[in-house]
């Protein structure tokens, strides 16, 4: 195989990788794959992307192909990474940036950490719980206060169960439950406050908003398989959030 096709071939891979992992489209992962394929030396690209792997074909001038596919086992949402490798993208297409550099980019995109700290996100997961116990009319301030509360105590307890190698879908399950207990608790030592108010602010955090959003996307822009995959992804984080709640007010009426 060439040089430059291979290069092509394992920088467009890369990107493909880094995007899907953090939560990017179907559409936007497979063009921008081509893209930086194309801008690295290959004559045509085509990939195939679906949530749980990347494949991609690249051509040369020559009509010499090669084929390659990276699975996909964990994923999150991290826009800051995807925004990194788009503009990546356009920098190689724009010929602003050398297929070198950009493999040296692409590997400290993949490697930095990137986020908040668990005190800054269980503050802003508070806020969240907050606004959302403010927009279902929150009696007063107590109760806005238990859902900040709340939300940031499900936020730290993702921190830790992420941590931990199991089931996927164990940190929703488990942060659902916990939403409850607090709720619950807060509701047995204060009685003036609403219980229900205080546990739909404490699971917004939780609401897989981003993945039905993608989910979405992918069915309009015609990317069936992986819009029914992501949608099937969402509604199973549904049903365990669904499940850590009932399962606490359940055994609290019995």
């Amino acid at each position: 195989m060439p040089a430059n096709l291979e290069q092509a071939l394992r920088l467009a891979v890369q990107a493909g990788e880094i995007m899907l992992r953090n939560g990017a489209e179907t559409s936007r992962v497979e063009e921008t794959m081509e893209h930086i394929a194309k801008s690295c030396g290959a004559a045509r690209a085509q990939s195939f992307v679906i949530p749980t792997g990347v494949f991609l074909t690249v051509t040369d001038a020559a009509g010499a192909s090669t084929t390659t596919m990276r699975r996909i086992h964990d994923r999150t949402i991290n826009l800051d990474r995807i925004a990194k490798v788009n503009e990546l993208s356009r920098r190689l297409a724009d010929r602003r940036l050398s297929c070198e550099d950009a493999g040296m980019l692409l590997d400290r995109i993949a490697r930095e950490r990137t986020g908040f700290s668990w005190g800054p996100a269980m503050a802003a997961s508070g806020v969240v719980g907050a606004s959302a116990a403010v927009l279902q009319d929150a009696a007063g301030f107590g109760e806005i206060c238990a859902a900040f509360l709340a939300a940031a105590i499900v936020r730290y307890i993702a921190h830790i169960v992420t941590r931990l190698k199991g089931v996927r879908f164990m940190f929703d399950f488990c942060g659902a439950m916990a939403a409850a207990l607090i709720g619950q608790l807060l509701d047995m030592v204060w009685p003036n406050l609403n219980r229900d108010i205080i546990i739909i602010g404490a699971i917004m955090p939780l609401v897989p908003g981003v993945a039905i959003t993608n989910a979405i996307r992918d069915v309009i822009a015609g990317d069936l398989l992986s819009g029914l995959s992501r949608g099937l992804e969402a509604t199973l984080t549904a049903i365990a959030v669904a499940m850590g709640v009932a399962i606490v007010l359940t055994a609290s009426l019995s």
